[in-house]
């Protein structure tokens, strides 16, 4: 098994929440294997052991729940075509979308053990007329090499800052209980994501609906956990320090700028991970 080492503060954190030890890990990673290899339409031999590690810890190394994690994922193109068709970075769609920053992991957590922070920025789609769909396929993108790259994002989870400002009605009329139904299909039941906490910033009036419907896919734990602020970030600062964020959002962190020419950057570096995942069609 080649992965990547944990800190000690992460291996604690696995530990207590995961429920993996270096024992647990091994064992259910081996079983996992074998069980891939009884399922050669998953093509297992192309499935990374870093890349099967994140589904087991997405999964607090329940195994079934993980095996149910790997077919859904594997039966995405199906199940969810708007997300997973046409995925080369380099295709002047997929292009004109990572130049807007749309989805935007923060390079530092606020602590070694600390749960990742991304930054969804929906209003910018306005720019180039998209829709809410395009925003979730290069959030779903990105998500893949989260779980490839990032061991607080497996380990710790993720927590949201969602930027509304300039949303408006016509984005978030997309936004269905249907829609929203199959979003967390993806993300939480296909893709091991484990939300911590959903900051909600500018959001416009009317908002109420959309956020209800939101709730409706939500662990009662995490219902609480939506706090929503306006122009004044103040009060969030006290949960995300100002050293992470980018200057636009009252930070010291770079710019949106150079967030997003870095994640642009390593979405095409992926290319051939998104180009062969599509074979799998």
């Amino acid at each position: 098994m080649e992965i990547r080492p944990l800190s000690d503060a992460l291996r604690k954190r696995a530990r207590e929440e995961i429920n993996e030890n270096p024992e647990t890990l091994v064992s259910n990673f081996n079983e996992l294997r074998e069980w891939l290899n009884e399922h050669p339409q998953l093509k297992s031999e192309i499935i990374s052991d870093q890349w099967l590690v994140a589904f087991l810890r997405g999964s607090k190394h329940n195994l079934e729940k993980c095996k149910s994690k790997i077919e859904r994922y594997y039966n995405l193109s199906t199940a969810a075509p708007e997300l997973y068709a046409n995925r080369d970075p380099l295709d002047p769609q997929i292009q004109e979308l990572l130049k807007l920053g749309l989805f935007l992991p923060l390079k530092k957590c606020a602590s070694e053990d600390s749960p990742r922070i991304v930054l969804v920025r929906m209003g910018e789609l306005n720019k180039v007329h998209g829709r809410l769909s395009d925003l979730c396929k290069i959030g779903f993108m990105i998500a893949e090499i989260l779980l490839l790259e990032d061991d607080n994002f497996t380990i710790s989870g993720e927590e949201l800052v969602s930027d509304l400002k300039d949303t408006g009605f016509g984005l978030i009329r997309q936004w269905t209980p249907a829609y929203a139904r199959k979003l967390f299909m993806c993300f939480e039941n296909a893709l091991t994501i484990r939300m911590t906490r959903i900051n909600v910033l500018n959001a416009p009036i009317g908002m109420r609906t959309a956020v209800a419907i939101f709730k409706l896919f939500l662990k009662e734990k995490l219902k609480k956990r939506i706090y929503i602020y306006n122009e004044d970030y103040e009060e969030m600062f006290k949960y995300i320090p100002k050293s992470l964020l980018p200057k636009e959002y009252g930070g010291t962190e770079g710019t949106l700028q150079d967030l997003t020419d870095h994640w642009k950057n390593k979405v095409e570096s992926y290319r051939s991970w998104y180009l062969r995942e599509n074979l799998k069609d």
